[in-house]
C-alpha cells in the first residue's frame, strides 16, 4: 500500500513538472525576442522605458534654440468706425441708405522672436529639469482711416477718450499704434517615455512668469466735438505693464512613423497671479482753447488671476548617435497661445476687453548630449 502511494505522488510531481515545462515552453515560443523599441532600445524590465539618450555621470545636459515668427493681436483695440449714421448724415429723414463703412483697429503683423532653453536629463527615472526663455516684440505700423480714404459718409471713433457722448463726435482722421514687449520664462519638471511603440508622451509641471509690456496710441482730427467749439485734435497715450507668476502644466506627445520622424502635439495651461499697471494720458487741442487740455490722466494698479491656453502641432525629427549617448531633434509646426482677459486699456464709456493672442510658426532644435 505505501508503495502505491509513492508510486501515486510521484506520478502526481512527474506531471506537475511536465505541464510546467511545456506552459513555459509555450511562452517563450509565442513570445518574440525582445526587441528595441521603435526609436530607441527598450530596457528589459522597464514598463515605461524613457526616451531621452542614455544618462552618464548621474545627469546630462541638453539645450534647444527656437526661430518663431508669430503674430501678437490684443482684442477689443477698435479704435474708429465709417459707414454710421450722424446729424450731418440724417438717413432716418431722407430716407437715405448709408454706405458701407469699415471698422480700424491697429495693425497686427507676423514678427520674427525666439527661444532659448536649457535642460537637464537625471539618471533618476529618466526625469528632466528644462527652462525655456521666449522673446518677442512686434512693433506694428500706423493704422490710419480718413474720409478722403474711406467714402462713406461719417467718421466716429468706438474709444471716448473721455469725451461727454460718443455719438456727438465725428472725425476727418483717426490714426493708431500699437507696441508689445513680450518676456516669457517656463520651468519645467517631466518625464519623456514609451506609451507603446511608436507612441511618446512627456508629462510635465512646473512654473510660468511673464513680462508683459503693452503701449497704445491714438491720434485723432475731430470735426464735430460737444467740448469743441471749433475742430482740434485729439492724443491718447496709454501703457499696461503686466507681471505674473503661477503654475503651469501640460503634456508633450509624439507619435513616431519610424525611428525617426513622427508628428507631435503640445498642450499647457497656466494660471499666473499677476500685477497689473494701467496709465492713461488723452488731451485735446483747438484753436479756442488758450493751450492743450486734459481730459484723461490717471493710473490704476491691481492684482488678478491671469489663465493662459498653449497649443502646439507639427512635425519632428529625432536621431541618435554615438551608442545612443547623443541625440538631435529638429521640430516645425504651429503654436498658438492665448492670454485670456489681458485689455485692461481705460476707457471711460465704452470698456472694451479683450484677449491677447500670439501665434505663428516655429523651428525648433535641440542637441541632447
Amino acid at each position: 500500500m505505501v508503495k502505491k502511494n509513492w508510486a501515486f505522488a510521484l506520478s502526481i510531481a512527474l506531471l506537475s513538472s511536465s505541464a510546467l515545462l511545456a506552459d513555459q515552453a509555450s511562452n517563450t515560443k509565442g513570445e518574440a525576442a525582445p526587441m528595441p523599441m521603435g526609436v530607441t532600445s527598450q530596457p528589459k524590465g522597464v514598463i515605461t522605458p524613457p526616451v531621452a539618450p542614455r544618462v552618464t555621470h548621474g545627469a546630462d545636459v541638453f539645450v534647444t534654440a527656437d526661430f518663431i515668427y508669430w503674430k501678437a493681436r490684443q482684442d477689443g483695440l477698435e479704435y474708429a468706425a465709417s459707414g454710421v449714421a450722424s446729424s450731418t448724415f440724417p438717413t432716418l429723414a431722407s430716407g437715405l441708405t448709408i454706405p458701407s463703412g469699415h471698422v480700424k483697429e491697429p495693425k497686427f503683423e507676423f514678427q520674427p522672436g525666439f527661444k532659448i532653453g536649457l535642460g537637464i536629463l537625471m539618471d533618476h527615472d529618466g526625469w528632466d529639469l528644462y527652462a525655456n526663455y521666449t522673446w518677442l516684440n512686434p512693433q506694428q505700423e500706423k493704422n490710419e482711416i480718413n474720409l478722403s480714404s474711406d467714402t462713406n459718409a461719417t467718421l466716429v471713433p468706438l474709444r471716448s477718450n473721455g469725451r461727454e457722448q460718443l455719438g456727438a463726435v465725428q472725425l476727418t482722421e483717426s490714426e493708431s499704434w500699437y507696441k508689445l514687449n513680450y518676456n516669457v520664462i517656463d520651468l519645467e519638471l517631466g518625464r519623456n517615455f514609451f506609451v507603446s511603440r511608436y507612441l511618446t508622451m512627456r508629462p510635465h509641471v512646473g512654473l510660468k512668469t511673464a513680462w508683459l509690456r503693452q503701449k497704445f496710441n491714438m491720434n485723432e482730427e475731430i470735426s464735430v466735438d460737444s467740448l469743441l467749439t471749433v475742430p482740434g485734435t485729439s492724443e491718447s497715450k496709454q501703457k499696461q505693464n503686466t507681471w505674473g507668476l503661477g503654475i503651469r502644466g501640460g503634456i508633450n506627445t509624439v507619435y513616431h512613423f519610424n525611428r525617426n520622424w513622427g508628428i507631435y502635439g503640445d498642450l499647457a495651461l497656466s494660471a499666473l497671479w499677476s500685477c497689473v499697471k494701467v496709465k492713461n494720458h488723452t488731451e485735446v487741442a483747438s484753436s479756442g482753447f488758450a493751450h492743450d487740455a486734459d481730459v484723461i490722466r490717471n493710473r490704476r494698479g491691481f492684482h488678478e488671476v491671469m489663465p493662459v491656453l498653449e497649443l502646439g502641432l507639427g512635425l519632428e525629427y529625432m536621431t541618435w548617435f554615438y551608442n545612443e549617448n547623443y541625440m538631435l531633434s529638429l521640430q516645425a509646426g504651429w503654436e498658438e497661445q492665448v492670454w485670456f482677459n489681458t485689455n485692461h486699456f481705460f476707457d471711460p464709456q465704452t470698456h472694451l476687453s479683450g484677449n491677447l493672442t500670439v501665434q505663428g510658426f516655429t523651428f525648433k532644435v535641440g542637441f541632447y548630449f
